[in-house]
C-alpha cells in the first residue's frame, strides 16, 4: 500500500489508468539503469525520479563542460568540471531523498555492462555514440532486459523501444544493418529543445512499461523519427534481420 505522503506526491499520475495505485507500487520497486547522462539522460533521469522510480542507476564517465549547458538542462555553471554522474545524483536527491539512486562515474562498455545492468528492470540508452549503443543493445538482449533508446541530432529525434525477448521484432543491430544511422549531435549540431523532445518521449515510454510491464499500451520494435521543425512523426516496424550477429545468433 502507498503511504499518505506518496499519495500526495504522486496524486496527479495516480489519476491515470496507465499508472494507478498498483502501477505506482511497481514504479517504486523498479530499477531503471540510465546509460549516458547528457541532454537525454540527465532529463530522462529527472522524470524517472520525479515519477517515483524506486531504484535508479546513473552511468557516465564524463564531466560537465560549458558547451553542455545549451541542452543539458539538469546542469548549470556551478557544475562545470564536475563528474556528470555525481552532479546528477546530487540533483536527483533533492527531488526525492527516499529513492535508492546509485551512480557509476565510468563509461559503459562491453566488459562492464553485464554487471552494470544485471538487476535492471529496464535500461535507457541515452548515449551519443553508436558503438556504445550497439554494446548496450547486445548486453540487454543477452540478459532479456527491455531497452529504450533515444537520440537527437539537428532538428530531428529518434526513438526505439525493444523488448529484447521477442522473435517478432529486431534489435538495434538489425537497425544498423538496415539503414545508415547517423545520430551524432557533435558533427551535425542539435537544438536544445529537440533533445528534450526525445528525452520526454523516452521517459514516458519507460515509465509506462515500469508501471504496467508488457501490459502497457506502448509500441515495441518501431523506429520512430520526429522532425521538430516540421512537426512531423514517422515510424516503421523493425523486423529481425537474418544476418544480425546479436538476435539472430541468440535465436
Amino acid at each position: 500500500m502507498l503511504e499518505h505522503q506518496d499519495i500526495q506526491r504522486y496524486s496527479r499520475q495516480l489519476l491515470l489508468d496507465c499508472i494507478d495505485h498498483d502501477g505506482q507500487l511497481n514504479l517504486a520497486n523498479a530499477h531503471a539503469v540510465v546509460v549516458g547522462l547528457g541532454g537525454l539522460g540527465s532529463l530522462t533521469a529527472r522524470y524517472l525520479a520525479g515519477a517515483g522510480v524506486g531504484n535508479i542507476t546513473l552511468i557516465d564517465g564524463d564531466t560537465v563542460d560549458i558547451s553542455n549547458l545549451q541542452r543539458q538542462v539538469s546542469y548549470n555553471e556551478m557544475h562545470l568540471g564536475e563528474l556528470k554522474a555525481k552532479s546528477l545524483y546530487n540533483e536527483l536527491r533533492k527531488v526525492n531523498s527516499d529513492l535508492n539512486i546509485q551512480y557509476r562515474s565510468k563509461f559503459a562498455d562491453s566488459n562492464n555492462l553485464p554487471t552494470l545492468i544485471s538487476s535492471a528492470t529496464c535500461v535507457l540508452d541515452c548515449t551519443d555514440n553508436i558503438t556504445v549503443r550497439r554494446q548496450v543493445n547486445a548486453a540487454t538482449y543477452r540478459a532479456s532486459i527491455p531497452l529504450f533508446i533515444a537520440a537527437a541530432s539537428g532538428l530531428t529525434w529518434q526513438a526505439l523501444n525493444l523488448p529484447q525477448n521477442s522473435n517478432s521484432c529486431g534489435c538495434y543491430e538489425c537497425l544498423v544493418n538496415k539503414v545508415s544511422v547517423r545520430e551524432d549531435c557533435l558533427s551535425k549540431g542539435v537544438l536544445g529543445p529537440v533533445v528534450g523532445m526525445a528525452a520526454c518521449h523516452q521517459a514516458t515510454q519507460a515509465l509506462l512499461f515500469l508501471a504496467k510491464g508488457f501490459q502497457a499500451d506502448i509500441k515495441w520494435g518501431h523506429y520512430l523519427t520526429g522532425n521538430a521543425g516540421l512537426g512531423s512523426l514517422q515510424s516503421f516496424a523493425l523486423p529481425p534481420s537474418s544476418t544480425c550477429e546479436v538476435c539472430n545468433d541468440a535465436n
